[in-house]
């Protein structure tokens, strides 16, 4: 038994090409506020970024040539704003690729060493064994 062609899905409706350029200009902010966080050394998620950038191409190809024409600026500032990122990105891991290059060396990492005298003299904020107990008298 042959089981008949399926349908293929019904094809979304076009977005305007105002709807499109806020959408990219959401996604570069969203891309320089990674930017940001990169170069302040936070690890970031760029899950699903391609597929919202090959969502928001995939709009701009359906509309017609002289609609898509306003959309020329939007997705180049957008594209602009992938090369800080790619490069915030590279030095992040070139700086964590160091950190342990220098642990395995056996070279302390700076900020560990601080934690580890803040915990032998005792700073505030620093756990330094058992806290007192309030059964003191």
């Amino acid at each position: 038994m042959t089981r008949p062609p399926s349908t293929p899905p019904s094809p979304e409706p076009a977005e305007s090409a105002g709807r499109i350029a806020e959408r990219a200009a959401a996604l570069g902010a969203m891309l320089h506020d990674a930017h940001r966080e990169a170069e302040a050394g936070t690890l970031i998620d760029l899950a699903g970024l391609e597929d919202r950038v090959a969502h928001l191409c995939l709009a701009a190809e359906a509309l017609p040539r002289g609609e898509a024409r306003i959309l020329l600026d939007p997705l180049g500032d957008l594209v602009a704003a992938l090369a800080p990122l790619a490069a915030a990105l590279t030095d992040q891991q070139a700086r964590r690729e160091e950190t342990i290059a220098a642990a395995l060396a056996g070279r302390d990492d700076p900020h560990t060493a601080r934690q580890r005298a803040a915990a032998a003299y005792g700073r505030p904020g620093a756990p330094a064994g058992p806290a007192p107990s309030d059964d003191t008298p």
